[in-house]
């Protein structure tokens, strides 16, 4: 059995890892794009299969400087499920995300498989993948 201390390392562990998925939804619906891109490790991953993937700063960058900007996404995460082993964690966590597409507001829903490790006592993305299960405008809805 987990001694106290190490239990309660693990409770830190999910509560920073949750904060910084917190963070990047914020970061996102500011466009900050600097503070995405510092929330990823020097080699992470956006994949949204099976049309994109950017991988390291610089396609990072891409997709935090210009393509993020024309659609404007509102992300909202919940059912964060975490399991952490020492620097290394995974997660999951359901995102339903408001955005405007070519003048339409549209409604999307999925969930993203995260991987996360500690570099330097702060937790990051290694690998963020996008599994989307709707991508419609709002005024067709999703069950047509």
């Amino acid at each position: 059995m987990a001694t106290s201390e190490q239990r309660l390392q693990i409770l830190e562990d999910k509560d920073a890892i949750r904060e910084l998925t917190a963070k990047y939804c914020f970061a996102v619906v500011a466009q900050d794009s600097q503070a995405l891109i510092n929330m990823f490790t020097e080699d992470g991953v956006f994949n949204m299969p099976p049309q994109m993937c950017f991988e390291g700063r610089e396609q990072l960058t891409e997709l935090y400087t210009q393509k993020i900007e024309d659609v404007t996404p509102k992300p909202f995460i919940q059912n964060h499920v975490i399991q952490v082993d020492g620097d290394k964690a995974t997660g999951q966590c359901a995102v339903e995300i408001r955005l405007v597409d070519d003048g339409k507001a549209v409604t999307a829903c999925g969930h993203y498989d995260d991987i996360y490790r500690r570099v330097g006592g702060e937790w990051k993305f290694v690998r963020r993948d996008f599994n989307l299960y709707h991508w419609v405008p709002l005024a067709e809805g999703w069950a047509a």
